[in-house]
C-alpha cells in the first residue's frame, strides 16, 4: 500500500502523523511524508491511503483542498475536528516514526494530558479533558544515540499529578527540556518555581535559555507578577522568560489595553509575544512591532503610520532583532 501522510501546518513533528507511518510500515506499507507549505507537486500522484492534520483553524481551506484532491483522505487535528480520535480509525499502537523526520534530533511526547483549568479561548479541555499523569521521561526519550533533549508538548506541566517525578528524571538524566506549551505563572507555587529553575530548560531549538508563560488578561497581573518574581528568586532571569500576550480577543480591547501589558513585561526584562485572536492588520502590526523589537525604538504613532512595514520607516532604522524566537509563531 502506498499512504501519503499531509502535515498541513505547524513546525514541530505531528505525533499523530508519526503514530500513522509506525502502524503502516509496521504492515509493510510504503509511507511518505509531504508538508502543506509545499504546493508544488502535492496532489500530482495517486495513494491508495491519504492521511492530513492541521493545528489551525486558519488552514482549513487547504484540508478542503486535500479533500478536493483526495476524497477518501482521512483529516484531524485541531484545526479540523476536535473530537477524532487515532484509535477511532483503527490505530492503537503508541509507537512512533520518527523517520519521517529524519532531520528532528530531539524526543518529543506528553507527560501530561488535559488542564486545569478552562480558559473560554481554548480548545485543550474540550479535546482532552481533566488533566492526568501521561508517560515518563524515559518514556518520551528515544535514547541512545538521540540527545538527552526533550520536547515536552504538555498544556499544563504542573497540573500533572506526578510533575515533582518528571522533574527528578530531568534532572536526574541530565536532560534539556523545552515546556513548548508554557507553564502557568498566575498559579505557581514556590515549590514548583525551584523545581521548574532547578532544570536545563530550553527553547525549541534547545539553542537558548527559555521559559514559556502567558498574561492573558490585565486583571491577573498582580499574581503573574508573583509567580515570574518566585521564577526569578530561584535563578531564572527575566529574559529567558518568554511571554504571550493573547490580544483581541476581549470585546473592546484597545491599544492602550494591549500596549499596558507590553510596557509591564519590557520593563520587567521579560520577552513579550502578542498572539491575535482575529488577525486583522492591526493586531499583526502590533505582534510585528513588538517581536521585531521595533517597539524599543520606534513610536507606535511612528510604526502604524509606517503601514507596520520596518522597510517604510526610513533609511535610519536599524533592522529588527531575532529576540523572540520568531519560528514559534505559529504555535506547537
Amino acid at each position: 500500500m502506498n499512504v501519503l501522510l499531509i502535515q498541513i501546518d505547524g513546525k514541530l513533528p505531528n505525533l499523530a502523523l508519526m503514530r500513522i507511518a509506525a502502524h503502516h510500515r509496521e504492515c509493510g506499507d510504503h509511507v511518505e511524508l509531504r508538508h502543506g507549505s509545499d504546493f508544488g507537486g502535492l496532489f500530482d500522484e495517486q495513494f491508495d491511503r491519504v492521511y492530513a492534520s492541521t493545528i489551525f483553524e486558519r488552514s482549513r481551506p487547504l484540508a478542503s483542498k486535500v479533500l478536493d484532491s483526495y476524497p477518501g483522505a482521512i483529516i484531524g487535528g485541531t484545526g479540523w475536528d476536535l473530537m477524532r480520535r487515532l484509535e477511532d480509525i483503527g490505530i492503537t499502537a503508541g509507537t512512533m516514526d520518527y523517520s519521517i523526520y529524519p532531520d528532528y534530533r530531539q524526543s518529543i511526547g506528553f507527560a501530561m494530558r488535559g488542564c486545569r483549568l478552562r480558559c473560554p479561548f481554548c480548545v485543550v479541555p474540550a479535546k482532552e479533558g481533566r488533566a492526568r499523569a501521561n508517560g515518563t521521561i524515559a518514556e518520551i526519550w528515544r535514547g541512545q544515540p538521540s540527545p538527552r533533549e526533550i520536547v515536552l508538548l504538555d498544556n499544563d506541566f504542573f497540573g500533572n499529578p506526578e510533575w515533582r517525578e518528571r522533574l527528578a528524571e530531568l534532572r536526574a538524566g541530565r536532560f534539556k527540556v523545552c515546556f513548548t506549551q508554557g507553564i502557568n505563572g498566575r498559579i505557581l507555587t514556590p515549590e514548583q518555581a525551584e523545581g521548574i529553575a532547578s532544570v536545563d530548560y530550553r527553547d525549541s531549538r534547545m539553542a537558548e535559555r527559555r521559559l514559556y508563560t502567558a498574561w492573558d488578561s490585565v486583571s491577573d497581573e498582580a499574581r503573574f507578577f508573583a509567580g515570574l518574581e518566585l521564577l526569578c528568586r530561584n535563578g531564572v532571569r527575566p529574559r529567558h522568560l518568554l511571554v504571550y500576550m493573547l490580544i483581541g480577543y476581549v470585546p473592546g480591547e484597545t491599544h492602550a489595553d494591549r500596549d499596558y501589558r507590553r510596557r509591564k513585561l519590557r520593563e520587567f526584562g521579560a520577552l513579550p509575544y502578542p498572539m491575535p485572536y482575529h488577525r486583522t492588520a492591526e493586531l499583526v502590526g502590533f505582534q510585528r512591532w513588538v517581536v521585531g523589537a521595533y517597539d524599543k525604538r520606534v513610536t507606535w504613532k511612528d510604526w502604524r503610520a509606517a503601514n507596520y512595514e520596518p522597510r517604510r520607516l526610513g533609511k535610519r532604522q536599524p533592522r529588527a532583532m531575532d529576540e523572540c524566537n520568531a519560528e514559534l509563531s505559529e504555535g506547537c
